[in-house]
């Protein structure tokens, strides 16, 4: 039976009860129906029901919220429509509200199997995204801690280093100093070695030559010597100063005595 003949009854009962209202809202529930406006159609047959209330109305109401897949309501109507007095209701459209009520408990059965399905499924995507929250952040946790470790390395390190190049500076300053305190002493011992050495041309004694050429060698040894030692310690300081980029380096200075008087200076390393 289509919806528009109960309807047309529905009408008919109204006109028949003689309630204005009630017919008017039940052509517009009607036209509503028709235009595939269903749940629409279901709220204004409920108006109209209450205006008038006749069981058709509550068959009709079932079947419109039955086509707008509000099942549940489509259901609830659909059991208000069998429940009433049989002299109110219609055989036909009692079997076909039963057989209605059959298919929607199954459609509803089903669907509230769904949803549980789809919460357990909305449950378990949750926690598994907790799990891989927590990860992620235990990841970075022990990033961040990874990173802390490193930068006090780092730090230690570059401290060690600093003290390092401050140990060689300070290393290069002290035989800078002994280069330059050498290399005066050699200039004036060596200044002492010529004034003996003309002292030695001018004497007129045997005596006074001898004195004046074993002074002169002896300051001339001397000079030697210091001249050796800062020339070695300048080069040491040239060697052992820090540069940007630079291996360390190990400097020795040796001082070798000569036969005859003077001495050899070597200077080793490793670079």
């Amino acid at each position: 039976m289509r919806f528009g003949l109960l309807i047309a009854l529905s009408c008919a009962l109204a006109a028949h009860a003689a309630n204005p209202k009630a017919t008017q809202l039940a052509k517009e529930a009607d036209r509503l129906y028709k235009d595939n406006k269903y749940k629409e159609a279901a709220e204004t047959l409920k108006q109209a029901y209450d205006a008038e209330p006749t069981a058709l109305y509550l068959y009709n109401i079932a079947r419109a919220y039955d086509q707008a897949a509000e099942l549940e309501l489509s259901l609830e109507y659909y059991r208000k429509y069998t429940s009433q007095p049989s002299d109110d209701t219609q055989p036909d459209l009692v079997k076909k509200a039963n057989l209605a009520m059959d298919r929607l408990r199954t459609l509803v059965a089903r669907g509230e199997a769904d949803k549980k399905v789809n919460d357990a499924e909305k449950k378990r995507l949750e926690e598994d995204a907790k799990k891989a929250e927590a990860r992620a952040e235990a990841e970075a946790s022990e990033a961040r801690k990874q990173r802390r470790e490193f930068e006090a390395k780092e730090k230690a390190r570059r401290e060690a280093e600093n003290q390092r190049i401050n140990g060689r500076k300070l290393i290069a300053y002290v035989t800078g100093g002994v280069g330059i305190a050498g290399l005066g002493s050699a200039l004036t011992f060596g200044l002492i070695a010529n004034t003996n050495k003309e002292a030695f041309r001018k004497a007129e004694t045997l005596q006074d030559k001898k004195r004046l050429e074993a002074e002169t060698r002896g300051t001339a040894a001397v000079a030697d010597i210091t001249l050796l030692v800062g020339v070695a310690a300048a080069v040491a300081t040239v060697i052992i100063y820090p540069k940007d980029g630079e291996p360390d380096k190990a400097v020795n200075v040796v001082l070798v005595p000569m036969a005859g008087g003077g001495a050899m200076a070597g200077i080793g390393g490793t670079f």
